[in-house]
């Protein structure tokens, strides 16, 4: 079984990332009860502890969608086709050989899968996924963070919090950026950027 569940959908800058969480016993699945969990739910000291739980003990993929792509295809189709691409690292052609519990509505696949909502509240294996999902992104956005100092990366994550905001307003836009998503698609018809 494989849960997968996402990073980054609504941010103002970085990709899109996908993790999933492989079980593939009964003894991988009582572990998990006790690491999975809500990545949203837990501090980043807790989240950091949990990911590296969960990278040496199970098999664990991360895939992302950069901000370009979000851009051209927009942000559902961005997760979907990284989360497809992901599932073709994990099964490769054993379509048949494993389900996949996925968080979210409306995702469609050319696998054995069922989307949950609020998945990654509800199920250890999806929640874990996102705990990859999320510290992987962190760490994506920490690095960003090392090269674009003046946007605050490490703080916010590129979220639209109000200091990136006023920073774009100040420094302008990054390849990083999301020119799709407002305010950024906003002060671009403006001429503010």
């Amino acid at each position: 079984m494989i849960g997968i569940d996402e990073a980054g959908r609504g941010p103002l800058a970085g990709p899109v990332f996908v993790g999933a969480v492989v079980i593939e016993s009964k003894k991988e699945c009582e572990l998990l009860a006790k690491i999975g969990r809500d990545s949203k739910s837990l501090s980043p000291k807790e989240r950091e502890r949990r990911y590296f739980q969960i990278t040496k003990n199970f098999k664990y993929y991360s895939n992302f969608s950069t901000s370009d792509l979000i851009d051209q295809i927009n942000i559902f189709k961005a997760t979907e086709l990284a989360i497809m691409k992901l599932l073709v690292k994990v099964v490769g052609k054993n379509l048949n050989d494993y389900y996949s519990i996925i968080d979210g509505k409306f995702f469609k696949l050319d696998y054995n899968y069922e989307c949950i909502i609020k998945g990654d509240q509800i199920s250890p294996l999806i929640g874990a996924a996102s705990i990859v999902a999320k510290y992987e992104r962190d760490i994506y956005m920490n690095q960003l963070h090392e090269i674009y100092p003046n946007y605050g990366f490490v703080n916010h994550k590129g979220y639209p919090t109000r200091k990136h905001i006023e920073s774009i307003k100040k420094y302008g836009i990054i390849s990083e950026h999301r020119k799709t998503f407002n305010p950024i698609k906003r002060f671009i018809e403006e001429g503010i950027l």
